[in-house]
């Protein structure tokens, strides 16, 4: 373990972690802890390995899950740096295969989930095999034509730009136009171009059967039991969505490089981390950026992404203002590492204290708003209940996207009030939804007449 923390704040961060992972029977952890481009903390915490009784340390490798993202749209944005890809390319200029929808669609909108692309739920679940396109599943291989040929098969959820779905399938694409502009795949131009010049030095592809020093197991928790990972196909392990291995010491030379770029210009990191515009003017969801979303914790701009694959969980979150980067690993599909990564946030920074619940104030508006919240969950939300631009907002595919990333029954979800602005009908409150592998934080605003003049979903 390497620390720079004060001796109180380093006593501290092992007394949360430890009793976190005790609570939650958490095999393992690592955590990355930097600020104003220097590190202040990576350790491992618990076992790598339950079968084999081994530590983890700094230095072990965790799968990346969706954190991956972030990645591949950096490797685009290299490219653009380079000048052999443009954002507003059309999809078809690189994949000219695919249908002729996808001459709508652009790289920005493809890596802002902005194109109208799904996710595999609904894409990649043909019930016979048409051409190409053999029916997806986890243990079944797939070449790149054949998961081309699927991704074609994707219905169009709105027009690209109109709105935003969170959409694997899009940055699977992503990743395979970096290898067609390159003449490699993906993680080979990564690990060229960005690990290695930055010292991520063992940050790689995933992979089933290579020999990965340091590796930990994944693991999952059925009917109350700790059990290995499900097998997963190798080239579903590695794909542009999230395919990648890496430590907790990789992770802080990549914060380190956010911190103070070295190798992206001024527009590529503004690109990451803006929240992406719709065709109307309008941020998009939760505001998604490239292989970033934005949120605030206690006025505080939050960047952040998660990651769920393969027995792994993991969560990056940065806070601009504080200079302040932190990452989570966990080898449990369980963890609630986006919770986790905010309360160690708090213990180094007061200012980014995680919410907590809060003496109820008025149990009235608390059960109104939990009303309202339930008639979303079943798709029943009354158009009368929001003001005409709220409804404008929301109705436009919002409401089905906090139904889908919340990742648990929102209709059974108590509310924990955590934060409130105002009394009486006009009033701001924010409560923590305390179910599934994220907290959800639903922040609700409304005017003076009771209707919802504004909404947000924030992940923990």
């Amino acid at each position: 373990m390497d620390s720079q923390l004060a001796t109180s704040a380093a006593a501290a961060l092992e007394q949360y972690v430890t009793a976190e992972m005790e609570q939650h029977a958490i095999p393992g952890l690592g955590v990355t802890i930097v600020r104003d481009g220097r590190m202040l903390h990576v350790g491992g915490y618990g076992l790598a390995n339950v079968e084999h009784d081994v530590r983890a340390t700094p230095d072990t490798i965790f799968h990346s899950g969706s954190t991956g993202k972030m990645f591949t749209a950096a490797a685009v944005l290299m490219l653009v740096q380079d000048g052999r890809i443009e954002l507003d390319h059309v999809l078809r200029r690189y994949i000219p295969e695919g249908p002729e929808s996808w001459n709508e669609i652009t790289i920005h909108q493809l890596l802002s989930m902005t194109s109208g692309l799904g996710n595999f739920n609904e894409s990649f679940a043909p019930t016979s095999i048409v051409g190409n396109a053999v029916p997806l599943n986890q243990w079944q291989d797939h070449s790149e034509e054949q998961l081309i040929a699927l991704a074609a098969l994707s219905p169009r959820l709105f027009a690209p730009g109109e709105s935003y779905a969170y959409s694997n399938i899009g940055y699977v694409l992503a990743g395979f136009i970096v290898a067609r502009v390159c003449g490699k795949p993906y993680y080979e131009f990564l690990r060229e171009r960005l690990f290695q010049p930055i010292g991520m030095t063992t940050a790689r592809e995933a992979s089933w059967f290579d020999i990965v020093p340091n590796r930990a197991a994944g693991y999952n928790i059925r009917n109350t039991c700790l059990v290995n990972r499900q097998w997963t196909a190798p080239t579903l392990l590695r794909t542009g969505d999230g395919g990648l291995y890496f430590t907790p010491r990789d992770i802080a030379q990549w914060f380190i490089e956010l911190d103070n770029p070295s190798l992206f210009s001024s527009d590529s990191i503004k690109g990451m981390f803006e929240p992406a515009l719709m065709n109307d003017g309008r941020a998009a969801f939760n505001g998604y950026a490239l292989g970033w979303q934005n949120s605030e914790v206690r006025g505080h701009r939050k960047i952040r992404h998660g990651g769920t694959w393969d027995g792994f969980r993991a969560e990056f979150i940065r806070f601009p203002s504080q200079r302040l980067s932190i990452a989570v690993l966990a080898n449990l599909e369980q963890a609630q590492v986006a919770r986790i990564a905010q309360d160690i946030a708090g213990l180094i920074d007061p200012a980014l204290t995680a919410y907590q619940p809060i003496p109820e104030t008025n149990p009235a508006t608390t059960q109104g708003d939990g009303d309202l919240l339930r008639a979303i969950a079943i798709r029943q939300a009354p158009r009368e209940a929001f003001t005409e631009e709220a409804w404008s907002n929301w109705s436009r595919n919002w409401l089905e996207q906090a139904i889908g990333e919340s990742e648990a029954d929102l209709a059974s979800a108590p509310l924990e009030l955590v934060d409130h602005i105002g009394d009486g009908t006009a009033y701001s409150r924010r409560y923590r939804l305390p179910i599934g592998r994220y907290h959800m934080h639903w922040t609700v605003g409304r005017t003076a007449d009771g209707r919802v003049s504004e909404m947000r979903f924030h992940m923990e």
